[in-house]
């Protein structure tokens, strides 16, 4: 188990004599761990530290088979945020309201920032990617430790997208090309878009792969052997139904599709559209019911709530371009705070280094 600290483990304690003498001669049978086992799933559901998650994990041998790490028992874990020690880069879980951090061991342990770097957490997986050409990539589970290695990627790429059935997309926005392969596959297939069109952001939504293209329209996607079809929902946008956008993605509320801008001309202040398939056409959001957005540097990580521990509904959580930043925008008032992970090992937040920015880790959707 990747997160998980080693140590003794601790047998049930030795049933205690009783006072009467036939105790000696008839002594009680061991008695069961405290809590009784039948609540313990109830109770580990309900805590929001993964540090407190395995103390009570590793208590008893029977504790530990009734808590595999799954989303059931860390249904209330607080979203994290992968971030950088400095000056070695190697990697560690830092939680936010805690404010404390959770190290682990990863199989390339202190060479994390010479040979490959991590691009996004999706389905309990970390994603890494080599920096030499042709690119390798590797999920790792952080739970169970189980790792899948991909075939060499044969063209370059900035972004990649993970399915449910973990169907692997590799793309750079603003261009036509399109890498996919499934598990067992030995290459990747890659498929280009007919002129002139372009593939702006992409994301699996309940099992549908949906692509932003050429800059506001929404399609669904058919991956196909060497190719891929597009159908196009809702026609032409015209002038008046275009939201002022600057940086935009893809992201998902509910099962809704939604469209995330930065606004180009205020810095910090984003704007959520969900698309209205009646009109086929984007419409302006103020609320989420409560739920939460989760925004990588380069893409979108999650959707929680509503009314999740810890984390402030109807809000934006955007990781920052500085190592160990993030931005907590409401999109009820407008209002943007900038936040800092502050811990021993935090880089300097002028440093230059081939780290990336950090990356939202939800140990309740492994």
């Amino acid at each position: 188990m990747a997160t998980e600290k080693r140590g003794r483990r601790h047998s049930p304690p030795p049933a205690t004599p009783g006072a009467s003498p036939t105790s000696s001669s008839n002594p009680e049978p061991t008695r069961s761990p405290s809590p009784p086992p039948d609540v313990v799933p109830d109770i580990a559901s309900r805590l929001t530290s993964l540090e407190d998650f395995f103390a009570l994990r590793a208590s008893c041998r029977a504790y530990r088979a009734l808590l595999p790490p799954s989303r059931g028992v860390l249904a209330s874990q607080s979203p994290l945020l992968l971030v950088a020690l400095f000056p070695s880069f190697t990697e560690a879980l830092f939680h936010l309201s805690l404010r404390r951090l959770h190290r682990f061991r990863l199989p390339w342990g202190h060479h994390l920032s010479l040979s490959r770097r991590t691009l996004l957490y999706a389905h309990g997986y970390l994603v890494t990617v080599t920096y030499q050409y042709p690119a390798r990539l590797l999920l790792l589970h952080l739970f169970s430790g189980e790792q899948i290695r991909l075939p060499k990627v044969p063209a370059p790429f900035s972004r990649f997208i993970l399915s449910d059935d973990l169907a692997a997309v590799l793309f750079m926005p603003g261009s036509s090309t399109v890498q996919h392969c499934h598990l067992g596959d030995t290459l990747w297939s890659v498929a280009c878009t007919d002129a002139p069109i372009v593939i702006d952001d992409m994301l699996f939504v309940h099992g549908t792969l949906y692509a932003l293209v050429n800059g506001l329209r929404l399609a669904i996607v058919e991956l196909l052997d060497n190719s891929l079809e597009l159908s196009f929902l809702g026609g032409e946008l015209d002038d008046d139904s275009i939201p002022a956008v600057g940086k935009i993605r893809l992201g998902e509320c509910g099962g809704e599709v939604l469209l995330i801008s930065e606004d180009p001309k205020e810095m910090m202040v984003y704007h959520v559209y969900r698309w209205v398939s009646e009109e086929g056409n984007w419409a302006s959001v103020t609320s989420l019911g409560r739920r939460t957005l989760f925004l990588d540097y380069d893409g979108f990580a999650s959707c929680l709530g509503p009314d999740y521990p810890g984390i402030r509904g109807d809000c934006l959580y955007a990781a920052g371009r500085r190592l160990g930043e993030w931005h907590e925008y409401s999109l009820a008032d407008g209002t943007c705070d900038v936040r800092y992970a502050d811990y021993p090992g935090a880089p300097p937040l002028n440093n230059r280094s081939p780290a990336r920015p950090p990356i939202w880790v939800f140990p309740s959707l492994c």
